[in-house]
Order: C-alpha cells, then structure tokens, then sequence
C-alpha cells in the first residue's frame, strides 16, 4: 500500500500544492496496516471553537435579557425523527401506494407497480437516456467487482425518450431536492444539522422504521461516491441544489442531465461562474461527512478509498462507456469526428495514472477530489442560482 500523506508530500514537491490537506491541517493517510485514518493538527484550534460555541450558546446572561430587561421568550421546539422527515418527504410512498392499489381496478393484477411521471416537451432528453445506460452499467460493475463495504449506490430510474423533442421522465418517490430540504426544514442549520434532527445524534440507536445517522451518513456517502464518478465520467454540469435529490435514508440522487460532455448553461459560460469542479463536493457535503478526521468520525479518507476503488472498476470497462457515447452521439446528429473526440476525451478522464494502490494514483485521486472541494465555480454557481432563482 502506498499511503495518500505520501501521495500528498510527493504531489506537493512536485506541484506546489498539498492537496488533501483541510484548512484546519486533517491529513488523510493509510497506516502500515492498510487502514486510511486522518491525522489531526488542529486540536487547540478544535477547541477553541468549541468554547466559542459554548459562550456564544450561554441561554443564561445578558443575551437573554431585551434592553427593556424583558426576559427573551424560548424558541419553539423544532422538528425532530420521523416527524420532521414526514414534513420534509411527505407521506412515505410504500403507504401511498398501498392506499391507491386497494381503490384501484388493476390492484390484484400480478405485478402491479404505481409510478408517477413527468412528460417533458420541447427537449431533447436523449442525453440523459445516455447518462442513464452509463449509471445503469457501472451500478452492475460495481455490484460485481466491488466489496460491499466500498461499493458506491446509484438509483436507478426510467427515461423514455419519444422522439427528438420529447419524452417520460419516471419521478424519483420518497425524494425531494436539497433545495426543498432546506426550504421545508423549520430553522434549518446546515445539511449535517437536518440528518441529526432527522436520524438522530452521532452514537444513538435508529428509531423504529428509520436509519440510524451512521446509516444515514453512509448512504449519503455511497451515494456522493458513485454520482460524483459519473459527473466527472461525462462532464454533467448545472449541478444546483434543485438538481440533486435526497431520500427518506439518507442517499442523494442526482437528476436533469441535460447539460453533459461539454454542453453547459449560458450563464454559466461566464468565467465566473463556470462549473470548473471535476464533480459537485460541497463544503455542506463534505460537513455530512465529517471530513477527514477519522477519530471524530470523520468519512473524508474512506471517500477517496471509495473513489479509488469506483474509478479503477470504471475504467477497466472505459471501452464499453466509450463506445456507448460515441454512438450516442452519432445518434444525435454530430459527425463522426466530434462524436469521436468526445469518445476519446471520456477514455482521456479514465485513464489510471499508475498501477492499483500505486502512488502515481492515489496522488491523482487526491488531486481531484481537492480540486472538487476548493472549487470556486462551485460557491459562485450556486450563488447564481439562489440569486436568479431563490435554490438553496
């Protein structure tokens, strides 16, 4: 095993810039064992902002007084558990669907399925019946070639395009966007706030019929995982909190894949703006996830493993990906050449830059996933979208 602190070291002589290292100095590295922890430099400063939390939260003194020496009213409780998941999702779909099939005229006919769908006109959604295919067959290689510990999760769901203009999109059930997450959680905080509200505290047992927040937070980041390699994969832009869904446990979905190898919003054209992330990882998600410091519970390092380990599986299918593009791409009117290039850049993307487990490699998965979190186009295109838009 080669560790990433010595990928990052090696990287950082060569390149001028430690690439996994966090602000607040947590460095990712895989012991002599082959385990990955993250080492931590920054426990003053960890505590201090721990006691700045605990003054600043003080209910008793003089923050609680108003300038007429009123006492402050308490804030109403929020929402917590399978309410608060109730308020967020709705009622869960499984009861929906039970409700109407004992209604329904076809409810006892063998393999009766409710399915909700939005029709899309005036589109062109073959480009996402192609971003589709792909997560359709790396979910089949990753089932088959991947450990369960380290296997990413993708959900699957159905486009049915119905000409050049037209087509079904199947509606994601027991889902909604980032976006409404925020929007409908009272007193929202941040993303890792509403898991533990939802799910519960770090430590504590699941509540009947919910996920634990470990479980949770691990089906948060199988999911980050597996999205974030096909957007880096096909080049999926216009990644806005409204295009990214999350479910009643926890994984996160991503959808509208209309702006994909090479094709980009408008707006987003503007430099400032521009989507230069290699995938959407958030300084929210990366929260959700803890970051780097493994004894905090902290999932930053097995994120790399995990991306280590997806983007290996990938590309030793890279010819079939490619393959499926290019004749794709064909199909949508562009010449051979084009059609061509855009195959070659996906090959380019999936090349692996060293052995297995080599240093050449964890450098190189080390590089882009700081490259994800350091993003400005990130912050400045999701700015651009609260400020045009109202999406969270």
């Amino acid at each position: 095993h080669v560790s990433y602190e010595h990928a990052s070291h090696q990287y950082h002589d060569q390149v001028g810039y430690q690439s996994h290292e966090s602000n607040h100095g947590h460095i990712a590295y895989e012991n002599e064992n082959g385990a990955f922890e993250a080492s931590d430099r920054s426990d003053a400063f960890q505590q201090d902002q721990l006691e700045h939390q605990q003054t600043q939260g003080q209910w008793y003194g003089q923050e609680m007084y108003h300038p007429n020496n009123q006492i402050a009213p308490p804030e109403p409780p929020k929402t917590i558990g399978k309410e608060l998941l109730d308020k967020v999702f709705g009622t869960p779909w499984a009861q929906k669907c039970k409700e109407i099939k004992q209604t329904s005229h076809f409810g006892k006919v063998q393999g009766w399925r409710l399915a909700a769908f939005i029709m899309k006109a005036g589109e062109d959604i073959r480009k996402e019946s192609l971003v589709m295919q792909v997560i359709a067959m790396m979910r089949n290689w990753f089932d088959e070639e991947i450990p369960a510990a380290f296997r990413p999760a993708m959900r699957l769901y159905t486009i049915m395009s119905v000409g050049g203009d037209a087509g079904l999109v199947e509606c994601l059930s027991d889902s909604t966007s980032v976006d409404e997450v925020k929007k409908k959680t009272d007193g929202f905080a941040s993303l890792r706030d509403f898991f533990e509200r939802a799910f519960g505290p770090p430590g504590t047992p699941a509540l009947p019929g919910q996920v634990s927040f470990e479980e949770a937070q691990d089906n948060f980041l199988r999911s980050l995982v597996g999205y974030s390699l096909v957007c880096f994969i096909l080049q999926i832009k216009d990644r806005h909190n409204a295009n990214i869904l999350m479910d009643r446990d926890g994984h996160i979905m991503h959808i509208d894949f209309g702006f994909v190898l090479g094709d980009t919003p408008k707006m987003a054209r503007v430099p400032l703006f521009y989507e230069r992330a290699p995938f959407k990882l958030s300084a929210e998600f990366w929260d959700v996830l803890g970051g780097w410091n493994t004894k905090t519970g902290g999932l930053g390092v097995k994120f790399c493993k995990m991306f280590e380990m997806a983007f290996e599986c990938a590309s030793n299918h890279v010819e079939e990906i490619a393959t499926l593009v290019e004749t794709t791409m064909m199909g949508l009117n562009y010449d051979p050449r084009t059609a061509k290039s855009i195959a070659n850049e996906v090959r380019a993307r999936l090349r692996m830059r060293g052995p297995p487990g080599s240093l050449q490699q964890k450098q190189f998965i080390v590089e882009i996933v700081s490259l994800a979190r350091a993003s400005l186009g990130t912050s400045t295109y999701d700015w651009l979208q609260k400020s045009m838009n109202g999406y969270l």
